[in-house]
């Protein structure tokens, strides 16, 4: 049995927008999959009005394969650098 990975869409929480560009830019470089879409919105944190924090939210599509011909397997590893502790 073969299994490919085909394509992927990733949603990334980013602080800036010159980020996001630089992002988008760094996305497309790489060699490793092919860039279907970039779109991201502007979030703001609000407290009694005011804003207290903003963010992007970037929603990346990423193909690795053709469905009808894959050429290549993909894996992918997810890592956190965050420990959390769930037993309490």
């Amino acid at each position: 049995m073969s299994i490919y990975l085909v394509k992927t869409t990733d949603v990334y929480r980013v602080d800036s927008v010159g980020e996001v560009e630089q992002f988008h830019k760094d996305l497309k470089g790489d060699p490793h999959f092919e860039l279907e879409s970039f779109a991201y919105q502007q979030k703001q944190v609000k407290q009694k009005g005011e804003i207290v924090d903003e963010y992007c939210l970037v929603t990346v599509k990423k193909k690795f394969n053709d469905p009808k011909e894959p050429t290549s397997d993909v894996s992918i590893a997810y890592n956190s650098d965050i420990i959390t502790d769930f037993t309490r």
